[in-house]
């Protein structure tokens, strides 16, 4: 951070990182928990995606953030059952954001902000963090978008803002990394005034998660879901479980059409749509 800049309140911006999600939680144990404390840089060197992929883009080719989130409601925190949902608003939020910019998105379960061609714009990863402070756990939310790589996207499957809305309207990385934090924030604190006083997750028929719902593209679509421990599973995701499941509905030798409630796993969408579930 350059010393004579005046620092938005709680977001470090850092010329280069590591991790900006080390960065944080190194902060977070030096100066407390802050619901909506972050970190980001345009230069991220060693960035970890789901299942500790290693995450890298050239300086400057895109925003690596990483937000804080405690939400409270009425001075007490949410339940711990409730912060599993809070990657799946964060990515809900981003895509809401960049949609604001002219950029077409959805959101792919767990994480992905896609653009309408499907391939990646924005990566969102969700880590427990544990305090000291005695109220509760929070979540450190990962988010890496895609700025403009110059043509020179790192795989196939990644798009950029500039491929969509010309690079002279990219905005500037920590002006946007500012807009997303606060966008992000102010919708985890929607969320939990939505659940407050509610102990068990709720799930996709829940009002308080109707933004994440209009934003997933997945709901409605036959998908492959690659599993924990090598399992596969094919059928049709028809709607939100607690706390953010994806609930499939499959065929299965013994038992009929059963469905299946997904927590982790890498999702593809496959060819044929049906009506979306609740």
């Amino acid at each position: 951070m350059h010393p004579d800049d005046a620092p938005t309140p709680d977001l470090t911006w850092l010329d280069s990182a590591g991790s900006t999600q080390d960065e944080l939680l190194a902060r977070l144990d030096r100066e407390g928990h802050r619901h909506g404390a972050a970190v980001a840089t345009a230069d991220q060197r060693a960035g970890r995606g789901r299942h500790s992929r290693v995450w890298s883009a050239a300086p400057g080719a895109a925003l690596a953030l990483s937000v804080y989130l405690r939400p409270e409601s009425g001075g007490v925190p949410v339940s711990p059952a409730h912060l599993s949902w809070l990657s799946l608003v964060a990515s809900a939020t981003v895509a809401e954001r960049l949609a604001a910019r002219g950029v077409p998105t959805h959101v792919k379960w767990p994480n992905d902000v896609l653009a309408t061609d499907g391939r990646k714009l924005c990566g969102v990863l969700a880590t427990v963090a544990l305090s000291s402070d005695g109220k509760g756990p929070g979540v450190v939310v990962g988010m890496g978008v895609n700025l403009d790589h110059r043509g020179a996207a790192p795989v196939d499957t990644a798009s950029d803002l500039a491929e969509w809305i010309g690079a002279d309207a990219v905005p500037a990385p920590r002006d946007l990394a500012v807009e997303l934090r606060d966008a992000v924030v102010a919708a985890v604190d929607r969320f939990a005034a939505g659940v407050a006083g509610q102990t068990a997750a709720v799930d996709g028929r829940h009002p308080a998660v109707a933004a994440v719902a209009d934003r997933l593209s997945t709901l409605g679509r036959a998908v492959r879901a690659e599993l924990p421990g090598g399992g596969v599973l094919e059928g049709t995701a028809v709607g939100l479980g607690p706390g953010g499941t994806l609930r499939v509905k499959h065929v299965t030798p013994d038992r009929g059409t059963i469905e299946t409630e997904v927590s982790a796993g890498d999702v593809a969408h496959l060819r044929g749509d049906v009506h979306r579930g609740a």
